[in-house]
């Protein structure tokens, strides 16, 4: 399993369900609605704990948690 990592919301569509993370790599991470923890929308400048999942190129979001 992978390591949880932290980001802030870059930005998040709550009509389309989805917007993007800036990991604090700097990464750009995909994230969508149904991987929200206990929520169903984020907010801009939210900060966030997270799963990256996937390649270099396409990078997406799991089990995020929003850090209070």
């Amino acid at each position: 399993m992978s390591e949880r990592v932290s980001g802030v919301v870059k930005w998040f569509n709550q009509v389309k369900g989805y917007g993007y993370i800036t990991g604090d790599d700097g990464s750009d991470v995909l994230v969508h609605r149904r991987e929200i923890v206990g929520g169903t929308f984020l907010a801009e400048g939210m900060r966030v704990t997270y799963v990256a999942v996937g390649g270099p190129e396409d990078i997406q979001a799991r089990e995020v948690h929003i850090v209070e």
